[in-house]
């Protein structure tokens, strides 16, 4: 599951890492993570909820340098100090990005650990962001509107992931091969 081939000097020493020095590595990818998902709050959005997940190039880039249990910390990481951050703790937002993240965490898991070979980076985080955003809506719909009516957002929120998910997913290459 490690990255082979053109890799930049952190992804190296991230997989040669001891112990002790994990947990550094780990630190430094969730402050990475956390930094770029409170920029991205920054940047105009169309719709409040609407963000490209520029934080979970992190994520997939964190597939191929640590173990599976320790992305999900970092994704944990991520979504707790962001909404302490910025003041959504334990609020419908951040009950929507923590459902947003684990189940895309799930869903790229998957795809990363069995089908790397089909689909690349930008692939699987697409992926991930429909799976985000398909979760959240489902989310929205059973707890606060409890109508078929929100269904109809599919086809925005869809659109909207895909670019998203391509932008996430030429991120993550450009992470693999820089750092």
């Amino acid at each position: 599951m490690q990255y082979q081939d053109s890799i930049g000097y952190i992804t190296k020493s991230i997989q040669n890492s001891n112990q002790k020095d994990r947990v550094f590595y780990l630190a430094y990818l969730s402050s990475m993570a956390i930094i770029l998902s409170i920029l991205e709050y920054l940047i105009p959005k169309p719709l409040p909820w609407m963000r490209i997940g520029l934080s979970n190039a992190i994520t997939l880039y964190a597939f191929g340098v640590v173990k599976p249990k320790e992305v999900f910390y970092i994704v944990l990481a991520r979504v707790l100090s962001v909404s302490l951050l910025i003041g959504t703790f334990l609020s419908t937002t951040f009950i929507l990005s923590l459902t947003g993240a684990i189940a895309s965490y799930f869903v790229m898991l998957l795809l990363f650990r069995y089908f790397k070979k089909i689909f690349s980076f930008v692939g699987i985080s697409i992926i991930g962001a429909l799976t985000s955003s398909f979760s959240q809506l489902f989310v929205v719909n059973y707890l606060f509107i409890n109508s078929q009516l929100s269904y109809y957002l599919f086809p925005v929120l869809g659109g909207f992931a895909l670019v998203g998910g391509i932008i996430t997913g030429y991120f993550a290459e450009f992470l693999v091969r820089n750092i």
